[in-house]
């Protein structure tokens, strides 16, 4: 009797009940076909698909060649932090000796766990920030479709995948942009398809990926003040302050040994120490912060290679407030070595869905300013400005005058020079095989010091620290003497070598120019 009560009740079911439910089931599987259908037949996929497959290409042939930038800074250290996360729940770095929260507050790397699950490699890594940065031209051309026309759209979504910010993080992997250029690009998409809940959580979210991004959230506040969604803005600022308190005044300081707030970074140049000092001096000193932010050569041309690709019609819509956080701490900032005025790294890579998206906006803006100001003045002339192809054709112009402006770039940037002479980003002869047999003599899950150009190779199969780091430790070092990278120099490195040799290291092999010691 048990064993005839399933087929009982199904006989007893509701026959119009399991109808509905399979049309139901039907319709959805119609519409997830209909969806890939679509998918299939936009240029949008195809544009995506061919960019990451070049970068993936560019940077693949950079880790494998071991270019010099594929070192401890920033790919080992990301790597460590991703593994710490994937494995022990904890970010722990033993490049830098502690926790990578400690550095910048970048948790969201939590997400790429899984990943290394599959396949522990850095590599997986520099493979996550190509398409995660290819994907998020989708919500740039859904935004300016919705504007301009496809047309437009795909030749802008084009311009924006190879503009500066993008190519110079493929350049140098990996950073935490590979994650604030998607969530900024849907978040703005969604808040312009006046879906304002999904558009604060995207933009929220973007707090656990770098402590500066919460000045950003209060600009989108700003944005959401504008368009009256009141409710939405005071959460934002609430939630935008208080992570960037949280964040750069407690938890970094928390987490890292020296106690190091970013602050720091702007003692030179606004003469205070805390955020809020700083923020201070910006106001009561006008002068002095226009000064900085675009005074000398190498600001002005910042400024010029982030606004010129979109013609400055970003500088017409509000979204591009969001953009003036990350431009004005970056030229207000007293780093040595400038290198956060500089226009073609990955500083660049949060601001181009902002601007790129911003300039379509911006355009609409400028025709709709024109016919009011047309219809005031009763300009017979200007009528054809209420022609619904102005907006497209206004669009079509500004797309190819940024692809004109971002080819140029391209042509002088690692990735058109690797395009034109594939050889330019070659390993020497040998080079390759010299570090691959000379690691081959390390075993595995052992703690070795190694120079910045080998950590990489290592960090999957032991635990690595970075020579000069002053945290370096183990009883293994793999030391090249040619090119040893951030944070020595080749002079720093005999002396080195005669140190560990004072502690008990013997050379146990050499393949050119890298050096195997162990410590007897």
């Amino acid at each position: 009797m048990l064993e005839e009560a399933p087929v009982q009740a199904a006989a007893t079911a509701d026959p119009a009940a399991e109808d509905a439910e399979n049309a139901a089931a039907g319709t959805r599987a119609d519409r997830i076909l209909r969806g890939l259908r679509r998918a299939a037949l936009s240029p949008c996929t195809w544009i995506v698909l061919v960019a990451f497959l070049v970068y993936w290409i560019f940077a693949y042939n950079q880790y494998m060649q071991e270019i010099s930038q594929i070192g401890a800074c920033d790919l080992g250290i990301f790597y460590q932090a991703t593994a710490g996360w994937a494995f022990h729940l904890y970010p722990y770095v033993p490049i830098k000796g502690y926790a990578q929260i400690g550095d910048h507050f970048s948790p969201i790397y939590i997400l790429l766990a899984p990943a290394i699950w599959i396949h522990n490699s850095p590599a997986t890594l520099i493979f996550a920030q190509a398409a995660l940065l290819c994907l998020s031209g989708i919500p740039v051309y859904i935004a300016i479709r919705r504007v301009w026309g496809m047309p437009a759209a795909s030749l802008m979504l084009v311009a924006y995948l190879f503009s500066i910010g993008m190519q110079g993080s493929i350049n140098f992997p990996v950073h935490e942009v590979m994650f604030s250029a998607p969530l900024i690009a849907w978040g703005i998409e969604r808040g312009l398809a006046g879906r304002w809940t999904w558009a604060c959580i995207l933009i929220g979210a973007t707090a656990f990926v770098k402590e500066d991004m919460g000045m950003l959230i209060v600009m989108f506040a700003v944005w959401l003040a504008i368009n009256r969604k009141w409710r939405h803005a005071a959460i934002m600022v609430v939630w935008g302050l208080g992570m960037f308190v949280l964040t750069v005044d407690v938890i970094i300081p928390h987490f890292n040994p020296g106690g190091f707030t970013y602050a720091n970074d702007y003692v030179s140049t606004l003469h205070a120490n805390t955020f809020f000092g700083e923020i201070k001096a910006v106001v009561e000193h006008p002068h002095n912060t226009l000064r900085l932010m675009f005074g000398g050569q190498e600001k002005a041309q910042l400024w010029e290679h982030v606004l010129l690709p979109v013609a400055f019609l970003c500088l017409a819509s509000p979204i591009s407030m969001m953009a003036l956080p990350s431009l004005v701490t970056s030229t207000l900032s007293g780093r040595a070595g400038h290198t956060e005025w500089q226009w073609n790294l990955y500083y660049e890579m949060p601001l181009m869905p902002i601007l790129f998206i911003a300039a379509a906006d911006g355009t609409v803006r400028i025709i709709r300013w024109i016919r009011a100001i047309a219809k005031w003045n009763e300009a017979k002339g200007l009528d054809w400005l209420g022609h619904r192809l102005v907006p497209a054709t206004a669009g079509v112009l500004a797309a190819l005058f940024a692809l004109h402006v971002t080819w140029g770039v391209t042509k002088t940037e690692a990735i058109g020079i690797w395009m034109n002479q594939p050889g330019a980003y070659t390993a020497k002869n040998h080079q390759v095989q010299n570090v691959t047999e000379a690691l081959a003599y390390i075993p595995s899950g052992v703690e070795v010091r190694a120079t910045n150009d080998l950590v990489v190779e290592l960090a999957a199969r032991d635990t690595t620290t970075l020579v000069g780091s002053k945290v370096e430790k183990g009883p293994w070092a793999a030391i090249d003497m040619a090119n040893p990278g951030c944070p020595v120099t080749p002079p720093f490195v005999p002396g080195y070598l005669k140190t560990l040799q004072q502690q008990g290291f013997e050379i146990v092999d050499q393949q050119g120019p890298i050096v195997i010691l162990h410590q007897v």
